[in-house]
């Protein structure tokens, strides 16, 4: 009997594998010039609205969770969260803060071993200097090049085949 509960312990203690559907990786909307203002532009206010459509249209794409960077003392900016607050409206759900931006590898974690996630489509608005790592972070190998500053409509497709990622990088335009 001992050596049940010792096995059924030991069971609980390995990491559940989570293999979400799908994790779609996008950045935040167009900044105002200069860094002082953490919101969006006009334009990316613009852009956060036609996201909505970008991930409604195609049941591939329609998430059914979303995560974004939560502002911190040192890192005021809410833009990801507000690139995600129309599509959170329009689908009725609240977009998730779990974790600092520098934290990405941590909500990576989160993602892949959530047994909650598993099977599920998955939108996350990130900074953009981060998403490379964001991806490998998540298994893709090799990790993606560095984001271009000028790409405000690119995508990280992450889907899963036998267990391993797998990336496509496409845009939304």
């Amino acid at each position: 009997m001992k050596l049940l509960w010792l096995w059924l312990l030991l069971g609980l203690a390995v990491p559940v594998v989570a293999q979400p559907a799908r994790i779609l990786l996008i950045r935040h909307g167009e900044k105002p010039e200069g860094r002082a203002d953490p919101r969006l532009a006009a334009a990316g206010r613009e852009r956060a609205q036609r996201w909505v459509g970008y991930f409604t249209a195609s049941p591939l794409r329609t998430p059914t969770v979303l995560f974004a960077p939560q502002p911190t003392k040192g890192r005021r900016s809410v833009r990801p969260i507000e690139t995600l607050e129309p599509l959170a409206k329009a689908m009725h759900q609240k977009v998730k803060t779990p974790f600092a931006s520098e934290d990405y590898a941590k909500l990576a974690h989160q993602l892949l071993t959530d047994p909650e996630l598993n099977g599920k489509i998955v939108a996350v608005c990130w900074v953009h200097h981060s998403l490379p790592q964001f991806a490998a972070a998540l298994g893709v190998e090799p990790a993606p090049a560095r984001w271009k500053e000028s790409d405000y409509d690119g995508v990280y497709e992450v889907t899963f085949e036998d267990g391993k990622p797998r990336l496509a990088v496409t845009h939304a335009e």
